[in-house]
């Protein structure tokens, strides 16, 4: 009887990992991105004065958040968990 495993780590196991991990581009991401949208468009058009400077902050925030948050995640998991 022969011996077919090899020492060396399998790709397959690591593209498998990558494909299960759908945290960046997942419902979630998105509807935060629809929500700051709408946050950025209700300042622009649907208010005036203070608040419309308020849901203009709140959607710039979130946006950025969501952004800069993805891409770290990707950073972070691409490198190393």
């Amino acid at each position: 009887m022969t011996d077919n495993t090899t020492m060396e780590p399998s790709t397959e196991s690591n593209s498998g990992r990558r494909r299960s991990v759908s945290l960046p581009g997942s419902r979630a991401s998105q509807i935060s991105v629809a929500i700051a949208i709408l946050l950025l468009l209700a300042g622009l058009f649907l208010f005036d004065g203070p608040m419309a400077g308020v849901l203009g902050l709140w959607g710039i925030s979130l946006l950025a958040t969501t952004v800069v948050g993805s891409v770290a995640y990707r950073i972070w998991y691409h490198y190393g968990s």
